[in-house]
């Protein structure tokens, strides 16, 4: 891609919370020809504060797309332009574009942290950002809130990089303590996933300590990164923090090794038997989140509660025991 292609096309935003690979994400992102001048790396919390920054950024910058890139995220070779491609081909109303990314916890593809804004509709997705503490998907939220006023999103059948490899343990921690309650539905998935790789990698055994303590949390949630709570938890376990990511760790050509080379759960390619979308819909069959979907759908919200909750504990019982007799072994790691 030339610079004169890139003069007018798009501005690229990293939105940073200090993660540990995010000076390798701007490597990576400079490698594929985007020129450093449409480059902002933007160092925002929290991430409500950080989502009006960028989208603010973008209108500043005035170039026809604003891509806003998580920094936990690494790009595969040609992404962004893939993504501006794709993006040049939707309807004048689509407000955003975003593909999938390969999930180190969650095991397979899912959509997520690479969005591609149509600049002009920055304005109103701005209006549309709640406050922090009011939810944990505040990009999500405001995204619902443009195509409530008939400017949709899309998601692409498109895998554009890796998230959530080679984090420092801390946000490790955190993220998986949210998804004990941002994505309790993936429980099943999450544990046997988990319990599996702990053996060999030490990042699951953190996931585990921190879904763990997320279950066992009653009170407010937020995914601010600077909360107490996740640092004073974490030091429990006495587990030492890594070092800084080496520069120049990772080429545009490892990435795509990894996901060339990724084999997802068994139990993943049974819930997701489309990798989320990126399989044609002609190979498409019912997974069995689509069953939940159908069977919520069919209970209500007053029953549905207390259906999923019974699931849940039953599922994970057995598995939290195991846990808390493993805590007391990882507790004199290091």
């Amino acid at each position: 891609m030339t610079d004169k292609v890139w003069s007018d096309r798009a501005s690229i935003i990293i939105r940073s919370a200090g993660e540990r690979t995010g000076q390798l994400c701007k490597q990576l992102i400079l490698e594929q020809g985007v020129p450093p001048e449409n480059l902002v790396v933007l160092k925002e919390a929290p991430f409500s504060a950080a989502l009006k920054r960028s989208f603010e950024t973008g209108i500043e910058r005035g170039l026809k797309w604003t891509l806003c890139n998580d920094a936990d995220v690494l790009l595969r070779p040609g992404a962004v332009e893939t993504m501006l491609n794709l993006a040049e081909q939707q309807d004048e109303r689509v407000c955003e574009i975003q593909g999938f990314i390969l999930d180190k916890f969650i095991g397979g593809p899912r959509n997520g942290g690479v969005h591609l804004y149509r600049t002009s509709l920055l304005p109103k997705a701005l209006e549309k950002i709640p406050p922090e503490e009011s939810n944990v998907r505040p990009e999500f939220q405001t995204l619902q809130g443009l195509a409530a006023i008939g400017y949709p999103y899309k998601t692409i059948p498109f895998l554009v990089g890796i998230h959530d490899f080679e984090q420092y343990y801390l946000d490790i921690f955190r993220k998986c303590f949210i998804h004990a309650h941002k994505h309790l539905d993936l429980a099943e998935v999450f544990l046997s996933f988990w319990r599996e790789k702990a053996g060999s990698d030490m990042d699951y055994v953190v996931a585990l300590h921190g879904f763990a303590s997320g279950v066992e949390h009653y009170g407010q949630v937020s995914i601010d990164s600077r909360q107490e709570i996740y640092r004073t938890l974490l030091s429990s376990y006495l587990i030492p923090e890594k070092s800084e990511l080496a520069s120049g760790s990772y080429s545009l050509a490892a990435i795509e090794e990894i996901i060339n080379n990724w084999v997802e759960p068994d139990l993943y390619r049974e819930l997701y038997p489309t990798k989320f979308g990126l399989v044609s819909d002609e190979k498409r069959k019912l997974s069995k989140r689509q069953k939940f979907s159908q069977q919520a759908a069919d209970l209500g919200i007053l029953k549905l509660i207390p259906y999923s909750l019974g699931w849940f504990f039953q599922k994970i019982g057995k598995w939290m025991q195991d846990l808390v007799n493993s805590s007391r072994d990882t507790k004199n790691i290091g």
